[in-house]
Parts: structure tokens; sequence; C-alpha cells
């Protein structure tokens, strides 16, 4: 069914009122509107830029023909029309449920929507993504930041793809930019015990950080009641969420079994917490933080570990953060459990294997050569011979052959 109609505009309407006879001659008088089946089987109403009406009987022959085809598999559907400003707003609005959009808010406010404007999503070309991307280091921003700026815009316009709005997504054609993965950070066993030393009230935060591994974020939303002291040896926390979300960062639930020196420490601290009447805590997080409740403001960890640090005489790596404690973690546990990449994957939370030995075991030069010492491939030589150079060949003159077989 297709068909097309006039719809008359002020103009029009005034030449109807008029009792006059209406010339149906867009844009003047009106707009030419048509009437088809999509390929969905639906009624689809659409404007028209037709001036006659033989005109938009054409463009309606035309809709419904290449919808059949659309619907026959014979043709792929049309972009759906939609500016950049449009798709950023549908593409935030469609994930504001997710505790980790507000990096990806700030990247789009900052720097997508200035980029791309109302330019329409389908005529966005590789070129204009790579000149983002120029823009930013222009800017000055860290190859990180760069390769981050990447990664989002790249999710934004996969999300076009489902929409409809564009066939294929430009970002997949600009090579990500390359960041050079650095050693992680962490502490010798000696400066982990100078820190904790020097902790003073703030013990048991660092403690709980390098015997458990769990993020700043998990630390500050940790609960006495995720704490389940009859489990396993020595009791386990159930890592559940994080100060700013519902959820752990990778939206599972993971269990880290206590160590016995953190269990004691956290069995004497539990004993000295204020309780109501019905014996619970009056404070339910373990690790409160000062500004009351899971707040960041609160939490100026960075600035605390190398206060301490300072305080304990410790020579902090450059750029150490509260962070570098997980790491510090991580390495010790792969070490000392001859690299149990498994186990230190599980007790971190991490997607896959490669994650904890990319980032957390990185260069650890002594892990590294604990395992090329215990290699037993060969047996040492109780005299060994060599050469002066391998380069230079002892050639055995013709008469001395002769002779030798003879």
């Amino acid at each position: 069914m297709t068909s097309a109609y006039f719809r008359p505009n002020k103009k029009g309407k005034d030449v109807l009122a008029a009792g006059k006879r209406l010339q149906r001659r867009a844009p003047d008088f009106g707009t030419w509107w048509i009437r088809y089946r999509d390929a969905a089987g639906r009624i689809a109403r659409e404007r028209t830029a037709a001036r006659m009406e033989a005109e938009a009987e054409r463009m309606a022959q035309e809709k419904a023909l290449y919808a059949e085809k659309v619907a026959g598999g014979f043709a792929s559907p049309a972009p759906v029309p939609m500016t950049c400003e449009e798709l950023f707003e549908k593409y935030l609005e469609a994930n504001k449920h997710l505790g980790s959009q507000a990096p990806m808010r700030s990247q789009v406010k900052n720097w997508l929507v200035p980029h791309f404007k109302k330019k329409p999503v389908a005529a966005v070309t590789p070129a204009d993504c790579d000149a983002l991307l120029t823009k930013s280091r222009d800017a000055g921003q860290k190859p990180a930041t760069v390769r981050q700026l990447h990664i989002r815009a790249r999710l934004v316009w996969k999300y076009a793809v489902r929409l409809g709005a564009v066939r294929e997504n430009p970002w997949d054609r600009v090579p990500r930019p390359k960041v050079t993965v650095k050693s992680p950070r962490f502490l010798s066993r000696n400066q982990v015990q100078a820190l904790l030393g020097a902790a003073g009230q703030y013990r048991l935060l660092l403690l709980a950080a390098v015997l458990t591994g769990l993020r700043r974020g998990e630390l500050a939303a940790l609960a006495w009641t995720d704490i389940h002291w009859e489990e396993g040896p020595c009791g386990v926390i159930h890592v559940r969420r994080s100060w700013d979300r519902d959820t752990t960062k990778g939206g599972k639930e993971r269990v880290v079994p206590l160590h016995p020196v953190l269990r004691g420490e956290l069995e004497a601290a539990f004993q000295m917490v204020d309780r109501d009447k019905r014996g619970a805590p009056v404070e339910p997080l373990v690790f409160a933080s000062p500004e009351g409740g899971l707040r960041n403001e609160g939490w100026h960890t960075a600035k605390l570990v190398r206060r301490i640090g300072q305080r304990a005489g410790v020579d902090l790596p450059e750029g150490f953060t509260f962070h570098d404690l997980r790491k510090t973690f991580l390495t010790h546990l792969l070490s000392d459990t001859a690299g149990n990449i498994g186990a230190g994957q599980q007790l971190a939370g991490h997607s896959t294997p490669a994650v904890t030995s990319t980032y957390y075991l990185g260069k650890n030069l002594t892990f590294l050569a604990e395992a090329v010492q215990a290699l037993k491939l060969v047996e040492p030589a109780s005299a060994p011979e060599h050469t002066a150079s391998t380069r230079r060949l002892q050639v055995v003159p013709t008469s001395s052959r002769s002779a030798m077989k003879g």
C-alpha cells in the first residue's frame, strides 16, 4: 500500500478557509507526505521534499520497493538519521545505571561533543576520528588518556551500529594508540614492615590492603557482615561492592580468605567496636570514611601512604599510590606460590590471567631469576673447554688429514 497526500501549511489553510481552490504545490502551500509499508510490514509515514504529487508518488514507490528488498534479504537497511549529539545523549541515557560511567560522561562532554557537534553519525569518517585523537595529543593529554578516549568513542559508535544509525564503526579502522606498559610499583617485605610499623591508627587498613589485595573502593565498602569468621581455616571476606556502586568493578562477587595475621588484628578491632542494644555494630563499615559513609572525599589514601612512608623513612617508588599496595600483594603472592597465576586472578577478581601476569607480576626480576635458576635443563661440566672465538674455525691441512687416514 503506497500513497501520497498533501498537508497544507498556514498559507494553504488560509486559502481553504477563504473557500478558494488550493493548489497542492510545495513548499508554497504545504508539504507532500508519503505512506508505505516498511521492511517489518508496518505502515510508515514520511515527510518529503517533493514539489508535486507525481514526484511524491514516485518516492513512495521507491521506498516500498526498497523495503521489500530489505525484507527479502536483498538489501541492507538504510541508516537511521541521527546527529552525533543525539547519539551521545542516547548512549549516556542507556548506560546511566552503570557506576563506571563518570569518566565516559566527562570525555563525551569535553571531547566528543565539541569535536563532532551536530554532524550526522553516518557521515563520520575514520579521518574525523583520527583528528580527535590528534587534537587530544596536541592538548597535552597523556598517551593512556588518549587511548581511553579511543576506547570510549569506539564503544559509543558500537552502540550507534546497534541503533542502526551507521552500518560500520569508523573507529574500527583507527589504530588504538599504544601505551608503554610500565613495571608495576610494589614494596619489598622490609618496606612493608616499616610502613606498618609507622602506620599508627591506619595499620589495620594498610594490613588489609597488603594481605587481601582489595581495591580502595572495596575496602571503603567493606562491612563487618562481609567477614565470615567460621568459613575456611581462618575465615573469609565476601567482596560484594565498592563505595561508588552496588557491585565490584567486574560486577562479580568473590571470596578472599583471611591471612592468619590479618584475622587476629581484625578480631581485636571487632571486639572494640561500639554496639547497639541488639549487639550489632553501630558503625557497619570496617574502615569508615573520615567524612562518614562511602564517600570519596574522605579517602585521601595516596597522601596517607606517602605521609606514612615519610614517617617510616621508606623511599617509596615515584608515583606510588594506595592501589600499588594491591600490586604488592599480588606480586609477592605470585612469587611465594611459584607463579600461581590462577590463584592470583581469582583473588584479585581479574577477568583473565593475562591481566594478572601483565600488570601485576610485570618485570619482577627476583621472581624471574628464581624461575630461571630452577631450570634443570643441562648438567654443569667439570672442566668446560671453549675456543677463543666461535668465528675462528681451525682448518686441518690436507697433509695432516692424509696422515690421519693412513
